[in-house]
């Protein structure tokens, strides 16, 4: 038979619970102090209500509305002149329309260039943060798909790219002309642009991470934390 436990006394409950919560309280306070503020010139874009920074976008009204299986698709009555400049969104959201068209796209050199036997594979992101050129946390616009659209690229227009976006880099921005391919019969790849020509709208640059005062305080703070609990580990192994 089993010896009875004695229970815990509801003061002690209520001591362990208070202390988590303020364990928890001191948790987000220094996450939030390692938030990077606005730079001191100003916001980097115009002010966005917060109920507009929503990653669920909406959907794009395509121009010519898919049809059911094994029926053919709605024409619109008036189709709108191509090539005609797109965003990350149409082609996406409307791929049966854009399939095999000559479109104008812009975007941000980003990843890497892939050089392969057919050209040189790349993406090119227009997110709203691709625009404004500047670190993430410096504005907190999070609007965009964070895709962009994969690009083949002819060798002597990947040549002339000097910067490829990355987290330390905002790339070259590049405003192509290409056709649009739902699936590429050649290379297999789903919804990508064949470039025929581009034209370098930005210079790519080195990004300006603004210093935090509080990490000093928040790595120290943090550190403290975890040699306290070190040591409360090790002195309740010794008793036991």
């Amino acid at each position: 038979m089993s010896p009875e436990r004695t229970p815990v006394p509801r003061l002690t409950v209520t001591g362990y619970a208070l202390v988590g919560l303020l364990l928890l309280i001191g948790l987000i306070a220094l996450s939030d102090a390692l938030r990077l503020e606005h730079p001191a010139t100003g916001p980097l874009t115009p002010e966005v209500a917060e109920e507009d920074i929503d990653p669920l976008r909406e959907e794009v009204p395509c121009p010519v509305a898919a049809g059911r299986e094994g029926t053919d698709r709605e024409q619109a009555t008036t189709l709108p002149a191509l090539p005609q400049e797109v965003t990350s969104n149409q082609l996406y959201d409307c791929p049966q329309f854009y399939d095999g068209q000559t479109i104008l796209y812009t975007g941000e050199v980003v990843g890497a260039l892939l050089a392969r036997d057919h050209g040189v594979w790349s993406q090119l992101n227009d997110d709203v943060y691709g625009d404004v050129g500047a670190p993430l946390p410096t504005h907190r616009d999070f609007r965009g798909g964070n895709a962009g659209v994969g690009v083949l690229l002819p060798a002597d227009i990947a040549a002339t790219v000097g910067v490829v976006g990355g987290p330390g880099f905002h790339g070259d921005v590049l405003r192509v002309t290409g056709r649009f391919q739902r699936v590429d019969e050649a290379t297999g790849e789903v919804a990508i642009i064949r470039v025929a020509s581009a034209e370098l709208v930005q210079e790519g640059r080195a990004l300006e991470v603004p210093d935090s005062p509080a990490r000093p305080v928040v790595a120290s703070i943090a550190a403290l934390i975890a040699l306290a609990v070190t040591v409360v580990e090790r002195r309740s192994r010794t008793r036991r």
